[in-house]
């Protein structure tokens, strides 16, 4: 089993997203958002590093991320069975 964010799916509303977690943040905004629902999926962290919503630390200088979806599977995304 996969997670939708996983598959490219956003974990708020389940719009198919894949281009735009591919594509990181806005260069003058330094934000992404779902184009469907509003929520941020990309970000700048203070320290300059790109972070997705999925990402619970910033990969650069380990502090938290203020975007992050959260640690429980049922809200991060629904569970998808593979075919």
């Amino acid at each position: 089993m996969e997670s939708l964010v996983k598959q490219g799916h956003c974990a708020y509303c389940k719009t198919e997203i894949r281009e735009i977690l591919s594509q990181g943040p806005h260069p003058k905004t330094h934000a992404k958002y779902c184009p469907n629902c509003g929520a941020q999926l990309w970000g700048v962290h203070k320290c300059g590093a790109q972070i997705r919503y999925e990402d619970r630390f910033c990969p650069k200088c380990g502090e938290p991320n203020s975007i992050y979806l959260g640690n429980d599977p049922d809200y991060f995304a629904d569970r998808v069975e593979e075919e």
